[in-house]
């Protein structure tokens, strides 16, 4: 053999191996964000209860000083709620960014249902912590249960996009397996 013909030989080798290699290595990525997307959007989803219960109280106090005492915890667990949907968003793109590496489209299509709900779910978040924020500084009654009604429904509209996020992000998990991805797509 010439040394050309050697030479392709070796790389048509190489990238037959590597290939595959650095297509589960994508793969592996996109399983990590979008298993991340899901842990976010759980905790979405354990935290809303938190506002709920001190949205509630609020919302209905008898008293100024007592309506304002729980708005104010109500705003630090919807905060919680907006980080943890922040998050979500993030892992979410990068998740839907390396879907393609698995070779399925109904991965990517997952992905991409997975990053519309972590969306929603920051969006609803930031309107419950921002009216949160509202009722905690409010400076009379009928105000904090105003904006803490505003803040409860917001924050249960985030309980819902973030259901769907969880449900769209294990769907992807489990419709990308390295089986596929080895034997080279669909």
């Amino acid at each position: 053999m010439k040394p050309t013909r050697l030479k392709v030989l070796i790389l048509t080798i190489s990238f037959s191996v590597i290939a595959p290699i650095t297509v589960l290595g994508q793969c592996d990525i996109f399983q990590s964000e979008i298993i991340g997307v899901k842990q976010h959007a759980e905790e979405v989803q354990k935290t809303v209860g938190q506002v709920e219960t001190f949205a509630e109280s609020a919302a209905f106090a008898a008293t100024y000083s007592q309506a304002r005492a729980n708005a104010r915890k109500a705003q630090i667990f919807a905060g919680e709620i907006l980080g943890s949907a922040y998050e979500a968003v993030n892992m979410a793109a990068e998740a839907q960014h390396y879907s393609g590496s698995c070779g399925k489209e109904d991965v990517r299509s997952y992905a991409i249902d997975a990053e519309k709900y972590a969306i929603d779910t920051r969006d609803f978040a930031d309107e419950a912590y921002t009216n949160a924020k509202k009722a905690s500084s409010a400076r009379n009654l009928g105000d904090v249960r105003y904006f803490m009604r505003k803040s409860l429904d917001a924050a249960k509209e985030a309980q819902k996009a973030a259901d769907a996020a969880v449900y769209a992000a294990s769907d992807a998990l489990y419709s990308c397996d390295h089986t596929t991805v080895a034997a080279g797509g669909n």
